[in-house]
């Protein structure tokens, strides 16, 4: 073989094929991929922007939360204030009447005073809910119009939120008398607790709900909860003691399992706190501790057998009878008759 022929000749390798493709391709990787020192760099810089974002994010919406805030904190010092007064009336008038019972009394001059045809104010709540203002402002806000209020009042007794937004008044069941519960829902923006669910709001989606809730209790709510309680002419407070046997009609499931309230013992017959202030004169007109009980039957062969339904029929019989009686005991038994509590509780 000649010098040139040898020289040309490839080098000879050595070993196994797939052993020398596998060393080339480790060479090949380890000059191709990242370094650790420039992963590291990126990883950093990644954090340090995601970091960067969710400050921004925090500190803004921090800021959105003290501008809601600060106003809030405006109105609690303005028509907040203003509402405190009258709310503090009614609630002193309410825990004062929870105390020990102070026997009944009718002022000389509640058998003229028709007051069912005034704009008034009403709650209802049990004697044992109305001990302290904690339990009275949670209780309050299950108050709701009831038979009795609807058997006692005349049925076309001016709506009063119409006249505080000097609408036609007309005649709305569900206002007259305006219930309390509705002021506590109005006024809800002024309580701490409505402050601690600001702070907590984990979002600028959730905020949004309670700057919607601040800017509708600002301009309408609040004013028309103010201008009503100012013509209520009378309030009207009614409050249920509680008897052992409506704890037999309790749930037995649910958040008030095992629970007494109103709609177990207006089924019952108990007794029952009534009492009529003239808020005009801050005056108490009526105070009257009665116990009423009514029936009712089925004319014909079918009868309803929903126990819901048999319940609240048994409410409505029940507070009627009771509002007779105490129509009744305010005026003497010929000018009840003449002057007419409604047919419902005849």
């Amino acid at each position: 073989m000649s010098e040139y022929e040898s020289s040309s000749e490839k080098p000879r390798e050595y070993g196994l094929k797939a052993v020398r493709d596998a060393r080339v391709e480790r060479g090949r990787l380890k000059h191709g991929r990242i370094s650790s020192k420039a992963m590291l760099v990126a990883l950093g810089s990644m954090v340090a922007v995601a970091l960067a974002a969710w400050f921004f994010r925090e500190h803004s919406l921090a800021d959105q939360k003290e501008e809601l805030l600060s106003k809030q904190r405006a109105v609690v010092t303005t028509v907040g204030a203003e509402w405190s007064a009258l709310r503090d009336t009614l609630e002193k008038t309410t825990l004062d009447a929870a105390g020990p019972y102070k026997g009944d009394y009718l002022d000389p001059e509640a058998s003229s005073w028709d007051f069912r045809g005034f704009p008034g104010v009403y709650l209802r709540t049990r004697v044992e809910d109305a001990k302290d203002l904690d339990s009275l402002r949670k209780s309050a806000k299950e108050s709701a119009r009831d038979s009795f209020v609807g058997c006692l009042l005349r049925p076309n007794n001016p709506s009063a939120a119409a006249i505080a937004r000097g609408e036609d008044a007309g005649a709305e069941w569900q206002d007259q008398p305006w219930n309390l519960r509705l002021g506590y829902a109005a006024t809800r923006i002024l309580t701490d607790e409505w402050v601690n669910g600001v702070k907590d709001a984990e979002d600028e989606l959730h905020l949004r709900v309670f700057v919607q809730q601040y800017e509708k209790a600002k301009s309408e709510e609040i004013p028309l909860t103010i201008d009503i309680v100012k013509k209520a002419q009378f309030f009207l407070l009614v409050l249920d003691e509680d008897v052992p046997e409506a704890q037999a009609l309790t749930p037995d499931a649910g958040p008030n399992a095992g629970k007494v309230t109103g709609l177990e013992l207006q089924q019952l017959p108990h007794p029952t706190r009534i009492h009529v202030i003239d808020l005009r004169r801050g005056k108490e007109m009526v105070r009257l501790r009665r116990e009423a009980e009514a029936d009712f039957r089925f004319a014909g062969e079918r009868t309803l057998r929903d126990p819901s339904i048999l319940a609240a029929m048994k409410r409505q019989v029940n507070n009627c009878a009771l509002a007779r009686d105490v129509w009744t005991a305010i005026k003497s038994p010929a000018e009840a008759a003449d002057a007419g509590v409604s047919d419902a509780a005849k």
